[in-house]
């Protein structure tokens, strides 16, 4: 039998691909809009009693229905009160409030105080948007975005994104940039993405700060800058933007624009990889393995693999499948193993792909199936797996023609079945990802 031993492969940036923060949870959160100012000062002012507020808006005043929802929705002044909140608000949106009419878009997209409903949703936000109210016009570009309500239309996302940055909307411009960045309803344009996002990260928006910070350590429309991408990357920590607290832990890591500090990073990581972080939850797990920065502690190791791995991420999943067969952190437990092994071998890891070949090779876990591994080893050898290639040479020279044919087809079946635009998306995000790969040698 094969004894499995770890090897270190070089170990890049891209753990599980930096997604660039758009912000999803922000997207769809209302914008606070302009009010009057006796109005605004009155509800920030405890000393001015809501029964002027109101006192107006009863007398019709459009402003003050507006204004109403707020109280009710934030509980300044009044107890919290959903339906009376969207009572006021829709007087002062059928009166034509741009403000009003974007706030009922965003109860009726969450179900606050009215049955969650995408399609009015998009009526009220498109009713404001016309109005030009930048906040609205972001609102209707998420939608069109993800499709809620609308058939999905990054170009028209895109576009309404343009026109509520052009009225300085730091969202906007973000979403703006991300849309350059990725080449969603705009062409593809490295630099004006980088403009985006420092417009936006001038105007202290967090998420345009990480992907600022993030332009300049790729070199992205931009000369790459360490230093820089430490100072965006740390106001976006500080910010609230958690994924933030990986890419600092990386820069220490490797010592990127600060002195390498093993210690730094692992405490950075580990800020990340508590909030669900997957990308950091690898890199922790690795730091664990290695004992860099953190005593080497095989138990935490297998921790941080496996909440990666109930994320369905593939070199989670991987890492902890290798540690199941090598009994490290874990009882070992071949058949666990190739169960992890099998999930990140789907996903077309390639690593993985070779694990489970020496486990079918080698009946660990698994039947004894020379065909099943000749498969494995020869989708992990077409990833440029070198340790697969020699595997399956030696593999060769065991097998029976009627078991070579058997594994031609397999491997024929399988890329069948995942020559979609799912598996084309898939490997499009391996190539950004990072870095910490166990492997197994036969």
């Amino acid at each position: 039998m094969a004894e499995m031993e770890a090897v270190a492969m070089n170990r890049q940036f891209w753990i599980c691909g930096f997604v660039l923060f758009g912000g999803m949870l922000l997207n769809a959160q209302d914008v606070s809009p302009v009010t009057r100012e006796n109005l605004e000062g009155a509800l920030g002012n405890r000393s001015v009693l809501l029964v002027e507020l109101v006192r107006q808006a009863e007398a019709g005043d459009n402003y003050a229905q507006y204004c109403g929802p707020n109280t009710y929705i934030t509980g300044r002044g009044v107890l919290k009160n959903d339906a009376e909140a969207v009572r006021w608000c829709l007087q002062a949106a059928r009166k034509g409030v741009p403000e009003a009419q974007n706030r009922m878009g965003y109860l009726h997209q969450h179900g606050i105080g009215v049955p969650q409903d995408y399609g009015e949703a998009v009526r009220w936000f498109s009713n404001a948007a016309e109005q030009k109210l930048p906040a609205a016009q972001h609102n209707l570009a998420h939608m069109y975005q993800y499709g809620e309500g609308v058939p999905l239309d990054y170009a028209r996302a895109a576009d309404l994104y343009g026109q509520a940055a052009a009225q300085g909307l730091a969202r906007a411009r973000n979403e703006l940039g991300m849309a350059y960045e990725l080449g969603t309803g705009v062409p593809r344009n490295a630099t004006e993405a980088f403009n985006l996002f420092h417009l936006a990260a001038e105007q202290g928006e967090p998420s345009a700060q990480h992907n600022l910070g993030m332009m300049y350590f790729e070199g992205q429309g931009t000369a790459r800058n360490y230093p820089e991408a430490l100072k965006w990357f740390s106001q976006a920590a500080n910010g609230g933007i958690v994924e933030a607290y990986r890419s600092l832990g990386h820069l220490y890591e490797y010592g990127n624009g600060v002195h390498r500090d093993y210690l730094k990073a692992a405490e950075l990581y580990r800020k990340a990889a508590e909030h669900g972080i997957v990308a950091a939850q690898v890199e922790l797990a690795y730091l664990y393995m290695t004992g860099k920065g953190v005593q080497r502690d095989y138990f935490e190791s297998a921790k941080w693999f496996r909440r990666a791995a109930e994320q369905g991420h593939p070199i989670g999943e991987n890492g902890i499948g290798y540690m199941y067969c090598r009994g490290e952190g874990v009882i070992r437990d071949y058949r666990q193993g190739a169960d992890w092994l099998q999930k990140a071998a789907e996903q077309n890891y390639p690593l993985a792909q070779q694990n489970l070949g020496i486990l079918y090779q080698n009946g660990l876990g698994v039947p004894l199936n020379y065909a099943e591994a000749y498969k494995w080893f020869t989708l992990a050898a077409n990833s440029g797996m070198a340790a697969s290639r020699r595997a399956l040479e030696a593999l060769t020279q065991i097998m029976t023609t009627t078991q070579l044919s058997d594994g031609h087809t397999r491997v024929s079946d399988w890329v069948s079945h995942h020559n979609n635009l799912k598996l084309a998306a898939q490997k499009a995000e391996a190539r950004k990802l990072d870095s910490y790969e166990t492997a197994a040698q036969p």
